[in-house]
């Protein structure tokens, strides 16, 4: 169903997305900045890993 790089984007994009918005409630912030800053921060995530995969796949 999932290759292993799509399956491997989506959770750590999951895990950074949770724990930037854990680290932002914990630093005292409204919980809207809080899912603001952690879905930023697994956008970010994502497009990295994907850039980074698809550089990985043309040296193949």
């Amino acid at each position: 169903m999932f290759s292993v790089p799509v399956l491997l984007t989506l959770t750590t994009t999951a895990l950074v997305t949770a724990v930037a918005c854990a680290l932002t409630l914990a630093a005292g912030t409204a919980w809207p900045t809080a899912l603001l800053s952690g879905g930023a921060a697994g956008a970010a995530t994502m497009s990295l890993l994907i850039r980074l995969l698809d550089q990985h796949r043309d040296k193949r």
